[in-house]
């Protein structure tokens, strides 16, 4: 699921029927469900995505320094570093300029962005009920109950 296509789906769960307000009430629960499902899901994904860079930082460290073997690039399809092995101070220049670290790191960033904006929906459905019942004494007072 794309941040767009979440959007899309929450514009159209978010609305509340103001002629049937009790059924918005009972949704209320199912919705919940649904969303923190997505939450669940995305923190998974964000927590592999992490994992994935943690490794791969890990073999570029030995990479730019010159420590990996004939078999492990092989294995990656990387040919021998060729440039100046990095000082200690200077890695994570290297590392901040990887093309490979820079991509999944974008790929971080856009779970990251959905995890925040499922929570941001989940905090909407928490006060779900209290706009619901807002609207049922508005018409009680409108109708001069």
């Amino acid at each position: 699921m794309t941040l767009d296509e979440l959007h899309d789906l929450w514009d159209v769960d978010c609305v509340i029927s103001e002629d049937h307000l009790d059924r918005e009430s009972v949704k209320t629960p199912n919705l919940h469900s649904k969303y923190l499902r997505y939450l669940i899901n995305h923190k998974i994904k964000l927590a592999a995505l992490q994992s994935e860079y943690n490794t791969l930082r890990q073999k570029k460290f030995r990479y730019y320094r010159g420590e990996m073997n004939k078999v492990e690039l092989e294995e990656l399809k990387w040919t021998q570093w060729q440039g100046i092995k990095p000082l200690k101070n200077e890695m994570e220049e290297f590392l901040e300029g990887d093309t490979d670290l820079n991509r999944i790191n974008i790929k971080c960033e856009y779970m990251r962005g959905m995890i925040e904006a499922l929570e941001s929906i989940l905090n909407q459905i928490k006060s779900r009920d209290w706009q619901i019942r807002n609207a049922i004494n508005w018409k009680q007072f409108v109708a001069g109950s």
